[in-house]
């Protein structure tokens, strides 16, 4: 199915960006690559507004590891966004 395989790329994307140090992460670059997944999907947002998104989704719950509920948070807004 296309959409888990999309999303594992997504959750693949952000996972990737986290294991770098934080001064050094290109988030731009990172969402931007999520942009043009969920545009297959019709969602056109640019990368600042998805990355905007996750922060929101980060900063639903705070814990030792919010980026992993953040990501979570973030695929089930995509989710709601495709169907």
């Amino acid at each position: 199915m296309q959409i888990n395989e999309d999303l594992d790329a997504i959750t693949s994307i952000l996972y990737q960006t986290f294991e770098i140090t934080p001064f050094k992460r290109d988030y731009d670059a990172a969402f931007g690559k999520i942009a043009n997944i969920l545009y297959r999907y019709g969602i056109t947002e640019n990368p600042r507004n998805l990355r905007f998104r996750f922060t929101l989704c980060m900063q639903e719950f705070f814990d030792s590891i919010p980026e992993e509920f953040a990501i979570t948070k973030f695929k089930d807004w995509i989710i709601e966004q495709i169907t």
